[in-house]
């Protein structure tokens, strides 16, 4: 069923709202919570994976990113399916709705409103839009800035790397489109938001003072060295 206009214009607006109190939702503070702490004041003070990671382990970031790209692929799909060349329940070629959505939960994730317009920086709620644009492009950038994370340390530009591909791809392929000049400014405005929020980290990473994030620890041999000197079973010197 194809929608007049002002009942379009009417879901689109509905859409956004969802999506952007969607990206409200911030897991990483809900789970810290969970270990008695606020992730707010731990570490770099940033409600995301990569803080996640450096105060309470794999298991937790892992978790944290896993629930805020599903806070990017929830909105997508429903700004997909309800305005897709203005039909209900139909995913087409007009992936407008899908840019929305995400677009909306991103800012949720960013500027929300439930915690005073202070939230994350959005990298884990863009890759679920990037999953549900690109998930074969995803998989394999996700899997691409997982090996640089363990060989550089270095999160932001993991970040960064992750979500590329996918976006770069998606706007060339989208941009010979009927609507192609809203899907290109849709893409790049989410991706400038996401470098807009990176901004602090991108100045410490080019001045030497980024923290890096440690996925596997090093095991040390310490070896314990007897220096003492017996004489006749007896104890002479240490």
């Amino acid at each position: 069923m194809t929608l007049p206009l002002y009942l379009q214009i009417t879901v689109g607006v509905i859409v956004g709202v969802c999506s952007y109190f969607i990206g409200n939702i911030n897991t990483a503070v809900a789970l810290s919570k969970l270990k008695g702490k606020d992730i707010r004041k731990c570490g770099s003070g940033n409600p995301g994976t990569m803080n996640m990671i450096r105060t309470f382990g794999k298991p937790f970031g892992a978790l944290t990113l896993l629930l805020d790209v599903a806070k990017g692929v929830l909105p997508s799909l429903l700004g997909w399916l309800f305005m897709g060349n203005g039909e209900f329940l139909r995913l087409g070629a007009d992936r407008l709705g899908l840019y929305v959505g995400g677009l909306c939960a991103e800012i949720g994730h960013i500027y929300p409103v439930a915690m005073k317009f202070k939230g994350g920086k959005g990298v884990a709620t863009l890759l679920g839009v990037c999953l549900t644009c690109k998930p074969v492009i995803w998989v394999a950038s996700m899997a691409v800035g997982i090996a640089f994370l363990f060989v550089a340390k270095i999160g932001s530009l993991t970040s960064f790397i992750m979500m590329c591909a996918p976006l770069a791809v998606e706007g060339v392929v989208m941009s010979a489109a009927p609507l192609g000049a809203w899907y290109s400014a849709l893409i790049f405005s989410m991706f400038a938001l996401t470098l807009f929020a990176h901004r602090k980290n991108l100045v410490k990473l080019f001045s030497g003072n980024e923290r890096l994030v440690v996925l596997k620890k090093s095991k040390r041999l310490i070896v314990i060295v007897d220096r003492s000197i017996l004489f006749d079973g007896t104890l002479i010197a240490e």
